[in-house]
């Protein structure tokens, strides 16, 4: 029951405003009010009691309902489907950047940031957003390491009201663009909305789940002549601000350092970053009580504008030793204050801009301090970060002029600002123990996890079903079955035969790709053929170049390109110029074709560069300038898929089992744990490594000799020919271990380190026949080429 009128009646009367029934437990009412502001885009404001933002508040009462609506934030992730990671979680400046924090904390959430107005120099800007009705419009979103925001992540866009959905909706498109993921959930203490179907329409064109959740929910509508009702009243009403033009005496400055923690989440904050912001806080709060001292009366701690989760915090904790606290922030926000019952903001002070920001504008605002002379509060605590505490804070028309004049005392609580960190070298990716055998340092995957699906289907089912053209290689998975026991024999024999050749052209490519892309280069492997490769270019380099180089591993599909979703999780998280694509060889050429062409449409739609070079072991076909060796090379992981990949099966993408923007999938295959040879093989290449060794050449320019000779050979073989060939020692044996051959064409001279295919054919009885060469008088590239058996129905 509410016993005082609604803080909203004035504002609701005079603008002709419509209030629907309540459709939550708490009603509107309670949660929030209608202040006028001198805005031409809108002509009200909602101000909550409960948010300790422009009305000053009990931090306990602001606590209680961020928790409330995290609360319900999890039942709603909880009964939802598809994406199950833990959220992140993304507040508004500069109203709900406290509100965001707390409920982040309630959900334990796996990162919290918050949008900005304020100008930062080197930051690197993910999106932007145009709140179109604020006296403010642009928002942008500048966090150190988006690359964490996994797109089986769910994304919670809180903040404090929602008047029409437009803004939430308009980020909701901006970063789809660049961090698609299959579900939003857009938190708020109060649904205003009328019958606005923004976000239903972006959820729709998208292809996502978007969810609201309030604490109350009532339609707000305005009528059609709401502007111009406003400009009326509005030029009936005086400016009322208080702009005190004396001094005061010189404020208590005190120091919080926080240990080192961050003060906020302009740049973003997960769990490491909150629980040291955690253990800051009661060593600040009580640096702050020893300044107030031992009466210090009733105390407001005031933040300033975005700074605001902080102040909460603090407030928090002096309440709990005793302390009559209230919490609230300045404003960018120009509100009338009016002292009226039925209105919420009765008191305003005006003083001169101390922070930078987009769309500047000369004047900030405190609400609900009092008058000059007829204060509310005895002290004012002001926490203000570094960047923030410019000489107009001082001036006699600045913040600290403007609090003196309607409290005893002022202390000034300043806190170091984080500088943003630049470009992360980090991005949340899948690891071993829980997913590959790979050391969980040597590779991150960015591949959603379908280990518990069926995907598998026969040899003859997917031989049918890919040559009749009714399905994508990459929709279901062969069958992964351990070795006959002569196969797993000569693979080894080889691998030990082998292993200096392997060990020499990775360190010809390590040097290759340094000399390239420098120190800072990021390894990201096409999985699975390139993550052995690249893992053992990330030994050498660190080994025998002392470089430590990250790596990933992500999924491109013959035909669909590379997985827009982890390229775009990477491009965020790094500079694009530093990602280095690696597989394990050329074939014909047609996955570094496929690759350019994608990173140029990748190019133009985003502006993101990244160098289309792929960098191969072996490149026979001559399609590459990164490369190890030109020579049809053996690499081993093309003789035991998952066994020798870190138990991982090659990629699937299909629509009915990823969300959108959801990476691509694959199997872990950990049944098959016996057999696997992934440690062995790497160890006994990377134990060929010198200790130092002289830094390799540039490689030659491709001259697609590969393509020229393929070209020549399929005249040959006619009806034979045509898009059935499988070029080179990698391509011969992945078409053994997986597809249907006709006949397998071995050089003259192949030497005993092809074995494993002249064991594969015996017991796939496929006939070897002689690799002609030359061909029409081209010198084949290549030691043996596979030829698929055509389809016929």
């Amino acid at each position: 029951m509410i016993d005082e009128p609604w803080t909203g009646e004035v504002v609701q009367q005079a603008l002709g405003l419509e209030l629907g029934p309540d459709e939550e437990a708490e009603p509107v009412r309670a949660v929030v009010g209608l202040a006028l502001r001198r805005n031409p885009r809108r002509a009200h404001l909602p101000v909550s009691p409960l948010l300790g933002k422009h009305v000053p508040a009990d931090p306990g009462r602001v606590r209680a309902a961020a928790v409330a609506l995290a609360r319900r934030v999890a039942h709603c992730l909880a009964t939802g489907s598809g994406v199950r990671g833990d959220p992140i979680v993304l507040g508004y400046a500069e109203n709900a950047t406290a509100l965001a924090h707390l409920l982040a904390e309630d959900l334990d959430a796996e990162h919290v940031v918050h949008t900005t107005r304020r100008i930062v120099p080197g930051a690197q800007v993910l999106a932007a957003v145009d709140e179109e009705h604020s006296h403010a419009p642009r928002h942008v979103l500048l966090p150190d390491d988006p690359g964490r925001w996994t797109p089986d992540r769910p994304l919670v866009l809180v903040d404090d009201e929602l008047s029409t959905g437009r803004t939430a909706a308009a980020t909701v498109h901006a970063l789809h663009a660049v961090l698609p993921r299959g579900r939003y959930v857009v938190a708020t203490l109060a649904d205003l909305r009328g019958p606005d179907v923004a976000l239903a329409e972006a959820a729709r064109e998208l292809g996502v789940r978007v969810d609201v959740v309030a604490l109350s929910r009532a339609a707000l509508v305005p009528p059609a002549d709401v502007l111009d009702r406003a400009a009326r009243l509005l030029a009936r009403i005086p400016d009322t601000a208080d702009r005190p033009a004396v001094r005061s005496a010189t404020p208590v400055t005190v120091h919080l350092g926080l240990d080192g923690a961050s003060e906020g989440a302009r740049h973003g904050l997960d769990r490491p970053g909150r629980a040291a912001l955690d253990a800051a806080v009661p060593g600040a709060a009580a640096a702050v009580e020893d300044a107030l001292g031992p009466a210090p009366g009733r105390v407001l701690v005031l933040g300033t504008e975005e700074l605001h989760h902080l102040p909460v915090r603090l407030a928090e904790a002096l309440a709990g030793r005793g302390l009559d606290v209230a919490v609230g922030a300045t404003s960018r926000s120009p509100l009338v204050a009016r002292d009226l019952p039925g209105y919420p903001v009765r008191s305003a002070l005006a003083f001169a801009a101390h922070d930078t920001a987009f769309g500047h504008a000369p004047e900030r605002y405190a609400y609900g301090l009092g008058a000059p002379g007829a204060g509310h509060f005895d002290t004012v605590v002001l926490v203000v970060d570094g960047v923030a505490r410019t000489p107009a804070l001082r001036r006699p028309d600045g913040l600290l002029a403007a609090l003196g004049a309607v409290c005893g005392r002022v202390i000034e609580a300043v806190v170091p600002c984080r500088a943003p960190c630049g470009r992360p070298r980090a991005v949340a990716a899948r690891r071993a123990p829980e997913f590959g055998t790979f050391a969980p340092d040597e590779v991150g995957w960015l591949l959603s996890d379908l280990s518990g699906l069926a995907l598998e289907t026969s040899r003859a089912r997917r031989e049918e079903a890919l040559g009749s053209g009714r399905a994508h290689y990459a929709e279901t998975l062969p069958h992964e079955t351990a070795p006959s026991r002569a196969y797993a024999e000569v693979v080894d024999r080889v691998l030990a035969e082998g292993a200096d050749a392997v060990a020499a052209a990775v360190g010809v490519l390590a040097d290759r790709i340094l000399a390239r892309h420098g120190a800072g280069a990021v390894l990201l492997s096409l999985a699975r053929a390139g993550t052995p490769v690249a893992v053992l270019v990330r030994r050498w380099a660190s080994r025998v170049r002392g470089v430590a180089l990250p790596h990933y591993a992500m999924s491109v599909l013959r035909g669909r390109g590379l997985d827009r979703a982890a390229l775009d999780a990477l491009t965020a998280a790094h500079d694009p110029a530093s990602l280095v694509l690696v597989d394990g060889w050329t074939g014909t050429g047609g996955i570094v074709d496929e690759v350019a062409g994608d990173l140029a449409r990748h190019a133009r739609a985003t502006g993101h560069r990244v160098d289309p070079t792929v960098a191969v072991l072996a490149d026979p076909a001559h399609a590459t300038a990164l490369y190890g060796t030109r020579a049809d090379l053996l690499v081993p992981q093309a003789c035991l898929n998952a066994t020798v990949c870190g138990l991982v099966s090659r990629t699937v993408a299909r629509a009915d089992l990823l969300a959108p923007g959801a990476w691509h999938g694959a199997k872990y295959h950990a049944e098959l744990a016996e057999q696997d040879r992934t440690g062995a093989f790497l160890d006994a290449v990377s134990a060929r490594f010198p200790a130092s060794a002289p830094t390799a050449g540039p490689g030659r320019e491709p001259d697609r000799r590969g393509a020229c000779y393929l070209a020549a050979l399929a005249r040959e073989l006619g009806p034979l020919g045509g898009g059935r060939l499988r070029a080179g020692a990698g391509e011969t044996l992945r078409a053994l271990l997986r597809r249907d051959p006709a006949v397998v064409l071995l050089a003259r001279d192949a030497g005993a380190h092809l074995d494993p295919v002249r064991v594969l054919c015996r017991e796939r009885d496929v006939p070897v026949r002689e690799l002609p060469d030359p061909c029409a008088g081209l010198a084949s590239p290549y030691r043996c080429v596979g030829v698929l058996r055509p389809w016929r129905p």
